[in-house]
């Protein structure tokens, strides 16, 4: 056995080679994996302090590392219509006072890692989107069926060259006497593909 050892020793130190070289690239792909995971930026909007149209809306930022905020996207969807636009800055009829700090006026800008920020009430962002669509809020609750309200935020991140997005859908139902409010899906959707954030620029440039 000794003898053949020593016959075969080149080889056996070449599968030794080999076989850590597999082993450091086995690792390697693990701690990139691990690393990406880590870094990829992740936004979570969700519904809070309450089940109505009362409730608030929170965008949270998961990420490692700050994101900026850019726009605020809003699709309003009900059994007769569909409108969307952009509710990012406030004008003169959101109640906001036009003398106030700008910060207070918009809800661009930066969001530091494991914070929130606050849309504020559902019921305020429809009725928001039905003012600058020259709607009547009442008329969007009022169509019958449920309101899908679809949430989109649009942001910059720091290790990222493309703009990032997350979006989510809510559905409110009429149950009796009031709207039952809830979310379409467990999670908040990642815009991540390349494909996806090349066309959130096109998709910015689309929208009022």
């Amino acid at each position: 056995m000794l003898e053949w050892f020593a016959a075969n020793s080149d080889m056996l130190n070449l599968v030794a080679n080999w076989a850590m070289v597999v082993i450091w690239i086995a690792y390697l792909q693990i701690f990139l994996r691990s690393f990406r995971r880590q870094t990829l930026p992740k936004i979570v909007i969700n519904r809070a302090a309450g089940s109505s149209l009362r409730a608030a809306c929170f965008v949270s930022n998961m990420s490692s590392d700050a994101i900026y905020i850019e726009s605020v996207i809003v699709k309003i969807e009900t059994s007769t219509e569909t409108v969307m636009c952009r509710i990012t800055d406030f004008d003169a009829f959101d109640d906001h006072d036009e003398s106030a700090d700008p910060k207070l006026r918009t809800y661009q800008g930066p969001l530091a890692p494991s914070q929130y920020t606050s849309l504020g009430k559902f019921d305020d962002i429809i009725a928001m989107v039905a003012r600058r669509k020259e709607l009547d809020s009442e008329r969007l609750k009022s169509a019958g069926g449920a309101i899908a309200i679809e949430i989109t935020i649009i942001a910059d991140y720091a290790s990222e060259d493309l703009l990032i997005g997350a979006r989510r859908t809510l559905r409110a139902e009429w149950q009796g006497d009031h709207w039952r409010l809830g979310e379409e899906t467990p999670y908040t959707e990642q815009i991540r593909s390349r494909a996806e954030r090349k066309r959130i620029s096109q998709m910015l440039a689309a929208i009022d």
